[in-house]
């Protein structure tokens, strides 16, 4: 059995930019992508890594979803929504097809805030 093949935040900016490039997106063994060998792409990642860590520092006490398994990041992310306040990083949502990861989310009660966190040259 196959594993859903979710749109994601990352799949949906590169369908816009090239709905070609989200056909093959995943397709390793038909279409390879030289991108993900590129150094300098690699060292920009490195930072919104950084921006990412230091983001996390102004919540110091917030819970990290660390699976890349969809199934188990949905149900971690569920477990910790049990509490009535809890932040969040890497959050999992998934509605229907979709699936994203929230940078920080932050609830309260029954209030949420969703925090995107960027790196800007």
């Amino acid at each position: 059995m196959t594993s859903p093949r979710y749109l994601t935040k990352s799949r949906f900016k590169l369908a816009a930019e090239c709905p070609t490039k989200l056909f093959y997106t995943g397709k390793d063994k038909v279409y390879k992508n030289t991108m993900q060998e590129d150094s300098f792409l690699a060292m920009l990642a490195d930072g919104g890594y950084q921006v990412g860590a230091l983001a996390k520092c102004y919540y110091s006490d917030g819970e990290e979803v660390t699976t890349l398994d969809h199934a188990d990041a949905l149900a971690q992310t569920a477990e910790l929504l049990k509490r009535e306040n809890v932040t969040i990083f890497e959050a999992a949502v998934a509605f229907g097809d979709l699936f994203v990861r929230i940078d920080i989310l932050i609830k309260e009660g029954n209030e949420f805030q969703l925090i995107e966190v960027k790196a800007k040259s």
